[in-house]
């Protein structure tokens, strides 16, 4: 998508210049001789330009390169707030006024909140830019024929866009139900996010309503159950955490869930911080159903775990409805340090089933 803004920027600068104005609420002037990149420091779209620093190397002037607008695809995924700091960080020497704007197919999405109130991102919807560009095409400059380009766009982006509006779960579905045809279309990757994205969304909205809240803390953290994070392994842990308002992240006081794909398939998980060095998992992968932890040391050896953790492994209390969801009594490993056992969801579990069975664990 963002090769399209790219031929658009390349031959029509002036109506580039429009529409990225409007859209990002630009009211200055673009800096003159500005220049299109993609891929440049790895971001799908950047307009750059040349400052004269003041300063002089071998009687020549010292310019440097300055970044004025960041445009971030997310056609077939969805804005992760970590990823979009993350990329904050490698302009923040050469950020002056920079806009930044990441493109998005779905309009609702976990990390939306936080990326509007604790990020530079503006968020804005293909629909959005569609209507613009229809708008801003129309000044008589376009060419005959590119015009029919520029109007073959505007449509397919709003037929996208009406095609995911139509994204909607509810608890009598089919937890396993896969839209039909979207194989063909290659929008099935961003179904499966958009689809589990939702359903994680209505798992923290239910769990909300069970667990009391006793400090000022969330309890609930959806978003986020990156466990480098969760168990600060990581050395922007507490900005982060701070960013889902749960600084501390102390034992047993939230639940952090998650969502995306994995291995070409959704993942959705919940993780319950148990210790200073591991965690609870509750996972649902695919058609698989999942008690595991992830600790240091954990392929080692299950002694560490507690007569009730390893009963929460066995499946020995809470577990999917129906006589043919049998846990799997073989004790799986994954990179060095998760231990899980699952059970197989069946046609027949309905998103509702998935989601009191969660509700469930995570009570425990």
């Amino acid at each position: 998508m963002c090769f399209f803004l790219y031929w658009l920027g390349i031959n029509y600068r002036q109506v580039f210049e429009q529409l990225m104005s409007r859209m990002l609420g630009i009211s200055g002037v673009w800096t003159q001789g500005w220049t299109l990149k993609r891929e440049y420091y790895h971001l799908d779209l950047c307009v750059t330009y040349t400052k004269d620093t003041g300063k002089t190397h071998k009687g020549c002037p010292v310019v440097r390169e300055c970044v004025f607008l960041i445009v971030e695809n997310k056609l077939k995924s969805l804005p992760n707030i970590l990823q979009l700091k993350r990329y904050e960080q490698v302009f923040l020497k050469s950020d002056i006024g920079c806009s930044y704007s990441v493109l998005t197919l779905v309009k609702e999405f976990p990390d939306r909140k936080n990326i509007v109130e604790n990020t530079r991102w503006q968020v804005h919807h293909y629909d959005e830019l569609a209507l613009l560009l229809e708008e801003c095409s129309k000044n008589g400059v376009i060419r005959k024929e590119h015009q029919f380009y520029i109007s073959d766009y505007c449509r397919y982006v709003s037929n996208l866009s009406a095609i995911a509006e139509q994204w909607t779960i509810g608890a009598g579905m089919p937890f396993l139900y896969q839209e039909p045809l979207l194989h063909e279309l290659r929008l099935i990757d961003i179904y499966e996010k958009v689809r589990y994205a939702q359903i994680a969304a209505l798992l923290a909205e239910k769990l909300r309503t069970v667990l009391v809240k006793d400090t000022d803390e969330e309890r609930v953290v959806l978003g986020m159950s990156n466990i480098d994070v969760i168990l600060r392994r990581r050395e922007d842990a507490d900005e982060i955490l701070s960013f889902y308002g749960c600084p501390e992240a102390k034992p047993l006081q939230q639940i952090f869930i998650g969502c995306g794909m994995s291995h070409a398939v959704g993942l959705l998980e919940a993780k319950i911080k148990v210790s200073d060095d591991c965690c609870l998992v509750v996972q649902v992968q695919g058609n698989r159903y999942c008690h595991g932890f992830e600790c240091e040391g954990i392929l080692k050896s299950t002694d560490r775990l507690s007569p009730d953790q390893l009963r929460f492994l066995n499946f020995e209390g809470n577990r999917l409805p129906g006589k043919e969801a049998k846990a799997d009594s073989r004790l799986c490993r994954y990179n060095a340090n998760f231990i899980y056992k699952s059970q197989k969801i069946l046609p027949t579990h309905t998103i509702g089933d998935i989601l009191n069975t969660m509700i469930a664990d995570c009570q425990i």
